[in-house]
């Protein structure tokens, strides 16, 4: 059996495995972004949770947003668990419950889970995209996530899309640069949209709710968005041709509203014939997504 984590900025969510089925799950609201030892006695009581309705457990994976040193096995600078910044998290959980523990991105993790057992289940090259708080990107090669040379292969969200806003600029995003995907795509951009079209900010959960009432300006919000995804979308299957592209995280939710949109954008920019009909889907797994993934990481 394994043990699969995903640590988040909400809630730190896990799961047990048998294989490739799920037969624990646990989910515990994150009280502290900063604090270690506040994450880490929430970290550590999941684990012997899922420990305790377990015979041997054979590896704990464990999914944390942001950049891994694979090659230094240390997470790198999380954005929504700060505490973790240049932190040995897995040597930590190993020297604690003396189990073999192995760290990926969030968004590597729920794309694994995706290519192996949902949306993409049976495709060779897969890629994923996770909309939130910010856009993370993963790569699945042959059930086998792709982590490039130095391990920040999939940080998608911050290709430049050089989209312009209605002010004629391109709008900053918190990594530095300005006019990345993330910008245009995660929660603090569709709120600014919002407040170009409504002349307030709204967050996606009540503009979903508004667009399917039927309101015309909310409906407008989530085609400029998908719009934006759509160019994000058209860069990646230009550039790698994946088999089919699978979009998770909170913002998906809203399946149509802004995968349509996008899917005709991403057509319009596509070079080859062949690539325009790349499939771009919802993910199917769910809010467990990225622990599933974590549990299927090879130890």
């Amino acid at each position: 059996m394994t043990i699969g984590i995903d640590i988040g900025g909400t809630n730190i969510k896990g799961v047990l495995m048998n294989g490739n089925k799920v037969v624990v799950r646990r989910k515990i609201s994150t009280k502290s972004k900063s604090n270690k030892k506040i994450i880490l006695t929430q970290l550590f009581e999941c684990i012997n949770y899922l420990i305790k309705k377990a015979g041997r457990i054979r590896g704990i994976g464990v999914g944390v947003a942001g950049p891994i040193d694979f090659k230094n096995k240390k997470i790198l600078n999380p954005p929504n668990v700060t505490a973790f910044k240049n932190f040995h998290l897995g040597e930590m959980i190993k020297d604690k419950f003396g189990i073999e523990t192995v760290i990926d991105n969030d968004v590597n993790c729920l794309t694994l889970a995706e290519a192996i057992l949902g949306a993409a289940k049976e495709k060779d090259f897969v890629i994923g995209l996770g909309l939130g708080t910010g856009v993370g990107g993963g790569i699945v090669l042959n059930e086998k996530i792709f982590h490039g040379a130095n391990g920040s292969a999939g940080e998608m969200g911050h290709m430049i899309i050089a989209c312009s806003d209605r002010s004629g600029g391109s709008r900053q995003c918190h990594c530095g640069s300005k006019g990345c995907l993330e910008a245009y795509v995660n929660e603090r951009g569709i709120r600014k949209t919002t407040k170009e079209i409504f002349r307030k900010e709204i967050d996606s959960i009540t503009l979903f709710e508004m667009a399917k009432k039927g309101n015309k300006k909310a409906i407008r919000v989530w085609q400029i968005t998908g719009q934006y995804l759509g160019i994000g979308l058209a860069n990646l299957i230009n550039i790698m041709n994946p088999d089919i592209v699978v979009i998770g995280g909170g913002i998906a939710n809203v399946n149509g509203l802004l995968l349509k949109p996008a899917r005709k954008e991403m057509k319009k920019n596509i070079l080859s014939s062949l690539a325009k009909n790349t499939p771009v889907v919802k993910a199917k797994l769910g809010e467990y997504a990225g622990a599933i993934g974590a549990g299927l990481l090879r130890f």
